[in-house]
């Protein structure tokens, strides 16, 4: 009876392990392809179809400097990728390598795209918000990673909980662990591809550029940090009130009657 009580309870946080887990990779490997459903999954698009540029005091779009230029970029943790826009389809025709410690620069991009060494015309508040982006990215990425490693341990140890409070508290420190890391990691992408996307949707009037975030990859990413919490709420419950307590058989002791007829009258 305590077994299956144990399984019962110990379900619930390796439910939310396994959902977690399975969340972060899709975090992790979304936009390392330029089809399919991975290239869905990106953190911000920037629009460039009207970028306009200064250089050297003359003003001109990026498409007079180059009629192949990108209509749009958009950015995952490990890489960007860019492509056309035609009747408001998005077709994505190439990909950066992946970097292991990768951050999106986009002016940089455009400067090299373009073939021109400065833009003088890139608004205050876009520089303010690239100067954070290098530091940032580094942190998050491998905060993801070592979120993931995590979870996958947790995972693991989540098998020696079902006989020993020594495990279940061993997972529980492990899922304390994933859950810090995903949600730093988490907060860390929110703040710094909102604000990003802010800065070049105030340039507008000066780059012509507009950018937005993916719902899609925010919600899988924040629902990550919500199993990660459920995961850890849940293991906690099976120390309270899981069983790990091997069952004993209990010997009774029974008194011996003595023999009849043995007393002597």
């Amino acid at each position: 009876m305590a077994a299956g009580r144990n399984c019962f309870i110990i379900s619930f946080p390796y439910f939310f392990t396994i959902a977690a887990l399975v969340l972060i990779i899709f975090v992790i490997i979304g936009n390392l392809e330029g089809h399919g459903i991975l290239s869905k999954l990106y953190f911000m698009q920037l629009n460039t179809q009207n970028l306009s540029v200064t250089v050297q005091s003359n003003t001109v779009t990026a498409a007079s400097i180059d009629p192949s230029f990108p209509d749009f970029f958009q950015v995952g943790l490990w890489n960007y990728c860019q492509g056309t826009i035609s009747a408001n389809v998005y077709t994505i025709t190439n990909c950066s390598t992946t970097h292991g410690l990768f951050y999106f620069n986009p002016i940089s991009i455009i400067e090299q795209n373009l073939g021109i060494s400065s833009i003088d015309n890139v608004p205050s508040q876009v520089n303010s918000a690239l100067n954070a982006v290098k530091a940032v990215s580094y942190v998050m990425v491998i905060l993801y990673c070592v979120a993931a490693i995590f979870t996958a341990m947790e995972f693991i140890a989540g098998f020696f909980s079902f006989h020993s409070r020594g495990g279940s508290f061993c997972t529980l420190i492990i899922s304390f662990l994933a859950l810090a890391c995903v949600v730093v990691a988490t907060a860390l992408a929110t703040a710094l591809y909102f604000v990003e996307a802010r800065a070049f949707n105030d340039a507008n009037a000066t780059l012509g550029t507009t950018a937005s975030t993916d719902r899609t990859t925010f919600g899988i990413a924040w629902g990550a940090a919500v199993a990660a919490i459920l995961a850890s709420i849940f293991w906690l419950v099976s120390i309270c009130c899981g069983s790990t307590r091997h069952s004993r058989s209990e010997v009774v002791y029974h008194p011996v009657d003595s023999p009849v007829g043995m007393r002597q009258m």
